[in-house]
């Protein structure tokens, strides 16, 4: 006799899971019990954060590298709560996740047990409402199976994200002959949507008549970011990516532009505005505050728009656009290029060019500071010379804070011949903006794919939040690159006070010396006070080999991020609420 732990397991399974992230505790431990079972017949596997939300954000790395459902649980109480932001952050940014937490046992719901989360305690299921695409309690155990499988539909649909399964410990422990557990029910996973021959119809009549046209390409074009690559050179339009598209093209590409929005490029902004484009088409975007510069109105959002999307939420907000189309944007564009007489098939035919400098046609706010030696690491150096030394097989993650303002303007990208035309190795968490989530979405990251490296820029505030979740990477010996941007100060709060004229309160932090830590942890590290030291530094053999490393970078705290389109949104609102 199995337990419904074993149940769950076995059709994640089936998904080809190979992970459950996680902090066990009492109210856990028959899912625990049915881990353990798993791990010694070499099926799924525990990995342990050391907080919950770490958990969370493991899930969400797990899923972004393979594109399977990340899956994370947490002990009833305080450990349910810890997901939470974790769960949101997912929510926030699209990412498929089965979250499951455990509740004490049904016959003891409203009587004060320990760590009580039921309906007449701390409800944690009402919290997960608004942050989860499906959301239950399991009350019966005669529930589970399909409610496990409704969960993995929804977290997995056209409006991806968590899913959230509340399970008492009596259902959990539920014992369960072995042969009823074949898994002949299936998930619903297959959502891709053809457009309507009437949407499709539409688009191209628009894009053939039109003499310039720029493509954006938000984080919902990947499966077609090949395809558009070449239509672009066919046509000769110009390309430019959203801060979550970043990595879909190559930065030395001829026709791109850089990145539009939240700490994006002036060329990419120009390449959108009326006297640049005819049509502005925006792919897989869901034309948000960052990804429309602070909504301006001379550049995406105008009568000029074509926005196409799987996710309908996305369209519900383009009301100005000449045309929406809901479906697959790759199914649409193999029906444009195949009209339009460009080949759908073949390699992108327009060379790239790489050099020691920058992308000849994106304009950066400070080329100068890109390789800049003297004093204090710059920013702008920094994120330039890494991304210039990095294999291209390297996964990189920006922080929230000053780390995803630098790297989203000035990491270049180099995409290899052979990488798949869906995958992007360049990844930040801007829907929910969580300080600290690329220090575990890094670890999930290194767990689903330990043959590539994975670099993790995180600031000193964000390291401080979260950064014990380095002993995990330590204790499954994965392949990250930690690097600690230490200024002693919550950066990018304080270049905002100064920007939009606020108080210079609550900003600064101790001087840490995060390499001393790290050593005390068993971590590989290095203290890094100049570019001279940095060039020393043996990067690739760093990350051509097993285990975590951490590199405390003392950069210039005076150096100011892009952050001219958060403060315009900021200081706008103060404008019209005075």
């Amino acid at each position: 006799m199995l337990g419904n732990g074993d149940l769950i397991l076995r059709y994640l399974e089936h998904l080809g899971v190979e992970y459950v992230f996680g902090v066990p505790g009492g109210s856990i431990e028959p899912f625990y019990d049915a881990l353990a079972r798993s791990e010694r017949r070499g099926g799924i596997r525990a990995i342990t954060a050391r907080h919950e939300t770490g958990a969370a954000f493991m899930a969400e790395g797990y899923a972004r590298e393979t594109g399977k459902i990340g899956v994370c649980c947490s002990t009833a109480g305080p450990g349910a709560t810890n997901l939470l932001t974790g769960v949101a952050s997912a929510y926030a940014d699209g990412i498929p996740m089965l979250v499951i937490t455990a509740q004490t046992a049904l016959d003891r719901f409203g009587q004060g047990s320990f760590q009580d989360t039921s309906c007449t305690g701390i409800h944690t299921v009402e919290m997960f409402a608004k942050c989860t695409r499906y959301n239950t309690l399991i009350s019966h155990p005669a529930q589970l199976e399909t409610k496990l499988l409704q969960a993995v539909s929804h977290a997995m649909g056209n409006q991806p994200g968590p899913a959230h399964l509340g399970i008492p410990l009596d259902v959990m422990r539920h014992r369960i002959p072995d042969n009823e557990i074949d898994a002949t029910l299936n998930a619903f996973t297959n959502h891709e949507v053809a457009p309507s021959d009437h949407s499709t119809k539409s688009a191209l009549n628009e894009l053939e008549s039109a003499r310039k046209v720029t493509l954006v390409l938000g984080e919902g074009a990947s499966e077609a970011s090949e395809l558009l690559v070449r239509l672009a050179e066919a046509r000769d339009w110009l390309m430019v990516t959203t801060p979550r598209g970043k990595g879909l093209i190559d930065s030395f590409h001829p026709l791109y532009r850089g990145v539009f929005g939240f700490a994006g490029h002036e060329s990419a902004s120009d390449a959108l505005r009326e006297d640049s484009a005819d049509l502005v088409v925006a792919i897989g975007t869901a034309l948000d505050e960052v990804s429309t510069s602070g909504w301006d109105p001379t550049t995406i959002l105008s009568e000029r728009l074509i926005h196409i999307s799987n996710n309908p939420v996305d369209l519900s907000r383009s009301t100005m656009a000449r045309l929406v189309v809901l479906g697959s944007p790759k199914l649409l564009f193999e029906s444009i290029s195949n009209a339009l007489g460009v080949d759908s098939v073949s390699q992108s035919n327009r060379s790239v060019f790489y050099n020691d400098r920058l992308p000849a046609n994106t304009r950066f706010d400070d080329p100068e500071k890109c390789f800049d030696r003297s004093g204090p690491i710059k920013g702008q150096t920094l994120m330039t010379y890494m991304s210039r030394i990095c294999p291209q097989n390297t996964r990189v993650l920006m922080d929230a804070g000053n780390s995803f303002l630098w790297g989203i303007h000035y990491w270049n990208i180099h995409r290899p011949m052979n990488m798949h035309p869906g995958a992007n190795h360049f990844h930040i968490g801007l829907g929910f903006a969580a300080m600290g989530w690329a220090i575990g979405t890094s670890v999930g990251m290194a767990s689903a794919n330990p043959d590539h490296p994975v670099v993790c820029f995180t600031g000193d505030g964000s390291y401080l939040m979260a950064g014990q979740e380095l002993t995990t990477a330590l204790q499954e010996n994965l392949n990250i690159l930690m690097v600690v941007l230490n200024d002693s100060s919550l950066g990018m709060v304080s270049h905002g006070q100064k920007l939009s004229g606020g108080e210079q309160l609550a900003t600064r932090l101790p001087r840490v010396d995060f390499s001393m830590i790290a050593r005390a942890l068993g971590v590989e590290s290095y203290r890094i006070e100049t570019m001279e030291q940095f060039a020393d530094l043996d990067i690739k053999g760093i990350l051509s080999r097993p285990g975590p490393c951490l590199l405390d970078v003392i950069v210039d705290g005076d150096q100011v991020p892009p952050l001219g389109s958060r403060i315009k949104v900021l200081t706008s609102s103060i404008q019209t609420h005075e």
